[in-house]
């Protein structure tokens, strides 16, 4: 151990920790390099099953558990409790505390967006929404309050933030990051691994972050992977990271993720200076680059840093070969340190249970105030003709769609369970037990008396054309009673696939569409569409017939009231979008910064958004017209209000070159941004500096260079 004792280790293996990883057998050390789902230590009935937990503590040695029951196939319920999921925890860690090692064990959970798997946690919008909101205060709010609320459940590890920029937009998953663009997505990573970990050595009220997933997705050439992929992760590892979440099954570049070296040795640890807990899943011959699991492993551990499986029956044969030299004991060693250190700046080894003082504190209304704040301030309002928004509390308003009278579509995937509640469970949202707003209870809220609501078509997939033209006949006549329509479309009901898988089909649901094709033609009133989606979805004629279309994302069980308040006016809506948003499947890929060669034709573009109130920017002024290394610039400009509502706007600086020497040239490089509030009538001065380093690219050779093109 002496090598390793003197090795660089910038997180500071402490003495005492070395005394503790110095005391165990290889068995032990092999054991702390397993993650257990909660899964495997249930029985059918949901009971803790004794017999298992045995296993993976005494013979097994587990050192990581992860998830609540909730995702597991034996949960004995839907959404479990705080409390309840500290009884979980705390018995697997008294087991641990008296047997096996002795090491405490860790317990992870997802934690994305709020500790959304912890009943009564407060729920904030998805990774989209609060990028869209350009403030990444709330990115931090939502790290903290998830972090306290995890902890309370006994949980001392997050599975987040996602710093997957989303650039194929039928990505399952590509909700929970943070959008399409390299600067929005930094920003925000650094400031939710602030908020999750804060001062995690001291404070027991936060969590280890671990950031997922390392790193892009297919066949991304390095220098694209190095100039856009990695910055959000970057970002986070100059916060501080605790953690970091291999990128699970993939190959990059037909090389295996998980035996590459360039990537989970050379690129994180030496070029990153990554210093924390590497999670993988070592599964090489899944992707058949290897010849069977145990040449998984050993390829895993002898050409990468990763010190936990994320598949722990792969890790069986790991005793065999280091005794055998196929693998050096130093490699485990090396593992085990970083895990013991991250365990103990936790205080895992003196108070290693859930903190039951936190129970009160779960789901407090202050915390629902900032997730309400965080989805006002990301609605996006991409089309206001004829002012049909905002609505006034006088008007005679139809609103249509389960969208607009469902919390559990509010919420989406990553809500009670990954892929959203049940079928069963969403029934009039019977699984929150009154936790959240649905869109019509907010509404009832700002206008103070019942609202006119229609389901509208049938959502069960069996229903007929018959079903729906009686539908839309009743519903045409309501409509022709009222002065405005307000129609929620957005992602299938019951989301347990649909927010989690691959799509190959954008489109908004065929039966949504017509629905407002036929009330629009058919009643000659102003119709506003909402649109609850993970991602942005093909409005086709929608984008024509609707009078206004706002775009609210996966805003979460709290999302309502905020959506209420924009719609009448309480609030004028200042979200911009995170993603290019295609008017075609074909353009699914589309970014602000791809080549200026190629098409950029969409049916919005990233950055888009409306406010009630129009904005007028002039006096925008350069201090110098050359921008070279070491002599930055300053841009000024003013943004006046020439409305009559007090608005929030965000403003964004952006570059591009005429030409790039040898290379294409981005079409747009967004810089810098900001977040100001310009009263009604008013106006105000923004500046920006900005400097030559700034706008260094990656060549073929790895190498960041300064084009010196205009």
């Amino acid at each position: 151990l002496s090598g390793l004792r003197s090795a660089d280790f910038p997180s500071k293996i402490s003495e005492d920790v070395w005394h503790v990883v110095e005391s165990m057998s290889l068995e032990e050390k092999i054991g702390q390099m397993l993650q257990v789902p909660v899964g495997k230590l249930l029985m059918p009935d949901g009971q803790l099953n004794a017999t298992a937990l045995d296993f993976w503590i005494n013979t097994a040695k587990a050192g990581t558990f992860v998830d609540t029951p909730g995702n597991s196939i034996h949960g004995r319920y839907a959404w479990y409790a705080p409390q309840t999921l500290a009884n979980l925890t705390n018995t697997v860690q008294q087991v641990a505390l008296a047997s096996g090692s002795r090491v405490p064990a860790l317990w992870a959970i997802d934690a994305v967006r709020g500790s959304s798997f912890v009943k009564r946690a407060t729920m904030f919008p998805a990774g989209v929404g609060l990028a869209a909101t350009m403030q990444p205060q709330f990115a931090y709010a939502a790290g903290r309050i998830a972090a306290k609320d995890s902890r309370a459940a006994g949980y001392a590890l997050a599975f987040a933030p996602s710093a997957d920029l989303g650039v194929d937009k039928r990505s399952g998953t590509g909700f929970l990051g943070f959008g399409e663009d390299p600067a929005v997505a930094s920003i925000m990573m650094r400031h939710t691994v602030r908020g999750l970990q804060g001062d995690y050595k001291t404070d027991r009220h936060r969590v280890a972050a671990c950031v997922r997933h390392f790193i892009g997705a297919g066949a991304v050439p390095d220098n694209t992977l190095f100039e856009y992929h990695l910055p959000g992760f970057q970002a986070a590892v100059g916060a501080g990271v605790a953690a970091m979440e291999q990128q699970h099954r993939m190959a990059l570049n037909g090389q295996a993720l998980s035996a590459a070296p360039f990537y989970l040795r050379k690129l994180l640890r030496d070029s990153l200076g990554f210093k924390g807990i590497m999670i993988g899943d070592s599964a090489v011959s899944s992707l058949r680059a290897a010849a069977n699991a145990t040449d998984s492993v050993f390829l895993a551990l002898n050409n990468t840093s990763i010190d936990i499986s994320a598949e722990p029956s792969l890790f069986a044969d790991v005793v065999g070969m280091v005794r055998s030299g196929a693998i050096p004991e130093d490699r485990i060693t090396e593992s085990v340190a970083r895990i013991v250190q991250v365990k103990k700046d936790l205080g895992l080894f003196d108070k290693p249970f859930a903190d039951s003082s936190l129970f009160p504190t779960v789901g407090a209304l202050q915390d629902v105030e900032v997730a309400r704040s965080a989805v006002r301030e990301s609605l996006t309002l991409l089309k206001n003709s004829g002012r049909a928004l905002p609505l006034r509390t006088d008007d005679r308003v139809l609103f249509i769609g389960a969208h607009l009278n469902s919390t559990a579509l509010l919420g989406g995937g990553w809500n009670v369970h990954r892929g959203g509640p049940t079928r069963l469970e969403a029934f009039h949202d019977a699984v929150y037990e009154g936790l959240g707003h649905s869109v019509i209870q907010g509404v009832e809220q700002v206008i103070g008396r019942t609202a006119m609501y229609h389901p509208g078509l049938s959502l069960d997939p069996g229903a007929t054309a018959s079903d729906d033209d009686k539908v839309i006949d009743m519903l045409v006549r309501k409509a022709r009673q009222s002065d405005k329509i307000v129609i929620g479309l957005g992602d299938p009901p019951y989301p347990s696939n649909a927010h989690v898988t691959e799509t190959t089909d954008l489109s908004l649901d065929a039966r949504q569409l017509s629905l407002v094709q036929r009330l629009s033609t058919l009643t000659n009133k102003p119709v506003v569409v909402l649109l609850v989606t993970s991602r942005p979805r093909i409005l086709h004629d929608v984008a024509t017939r609707a009078s206004s279309i706002l775009m609210s994302y996966l805003p979460g069980i709290h999302g309502g009231l905020p959506i209420a308040q924009v719609l009448y006016g309480q609030a004028s809506p200042s979200g911009r979008l995170p993603f290019t948003y295609p008017k075609h499947e074909y353009q699914a890929r589309d970014t602000i910064w791809q080549s200026q060669s190629l098409e950029y034709a969409p049916q919005y573009p990233f950055g888009f958004g409306l406010g009630y109130s129009p904005m007028v920017y002039s006096n925008v002024t350069v201090d110098s017209t050359e921008l070279r290394p070491g002599n930055p610039i300053t841009i000024r400009m003013t943004i006046h209000n020439q409305g009559t509502m007090d608005q929030r706007e965000p403003i964004m600086l952006y570059t591009s070159q005429n030409f790039r020497t040898g290379y294409e040239p981005e079409l747009f490089r967004l810089r810098k941004f900001d977040k100001v509030e310009i009263k009604a009538g008013m106006a105000t001065q923004v500046a920006f500096t900005l400097k030559a380093e700034e706008l260094a690219y990656y060549n073929r050779d790895l190498v960041r260079v300064i084009d010196p093109s205009p």
